[in-house]
């Protein structure tokens, strides 16, 4: 999307936070891997919301009230991790409903965001592998395993640094955002 007035002000106000927020964590780095991960998450998942549409005959200046919704829910979802970090750390994989609910919810709206940018391909390779954590024990040979339940498969996902939060969203968030806006800064001065 291309907005201007007062939601573009409001867009560049979110990157300019989290820019700054990037910088901040690169020099002083006193956030643990976790929790930096979730902030970067939150701050790209609200972006991704705001600026790609769901569908394609939806407005490329004006937010539909179902991205803004979808937006807020999916910016909460890493929020959670961060509000209640202490008590997710103490129960150790022990994830209560609650826990399940954020979570499942956390990755459905990161694929349908994945959707929005890449396209289905990626999908398509996410679901596979999803569905081959449940069908492990109907495999045969050495593609075998005994198999996942979503409270497992959730849980592992959402709320480890194995998942959603590992590595690729390390490099990520302590990383390749810098050398971005470092070269956005060069491009904008004309260096």
């Amino acid at each position: 999307r291309n907005y201007q007035g007062t939601m573009g002000k409001l867009i560049m106000a979110i990157c300019v936070l989290f820019s700054g927020f990037q910088i901040y964590t690169a020099v002083f780095g006193v956030l643990d891997a976790h929790l930096q991960r979730a902030v970067n998450l939150a701050f790209g998942l609200l972006l991704i919301y705001l600026l790609y549409p769901g569908r394609s005959s939806w407005s490329r200046t004006t937010l539909h009230p179902v991205d803004l919704i979808l937006g807020l829910i999916a910016t909460a979802t890493p929020i959670y991790i961060i509000v209640f970090y202490n008590e997710l750390v103490t129960r150790a994989g022990i994830n209560t409903s609650t826990d399940l609910l954020v979570g499942l919810i956390g990755i459905i709206l990161l694929i349908e965001a994945t959707r929005r940018v890449v396209g289905w391909p990626m999908i398509l390779v996410a679901l596979f592998f999803i569905t081959y954590s449940f069908l492990g024990p109907y495999m045969p040979g050495v593609l075998a395993h005994r198999g996942l339940g979503w409270e497992e498969l959730v849980g592992h996902l959402y709320f480890t640094t194995e998942g959603v939060f590992g590595i690729p969203l390390g490099v990520s968030s302590t990383f390749i955002f810098l050398f971005i806006l470092f070269g956005a800064y060069l491009e904008t001065t004309g260096l």
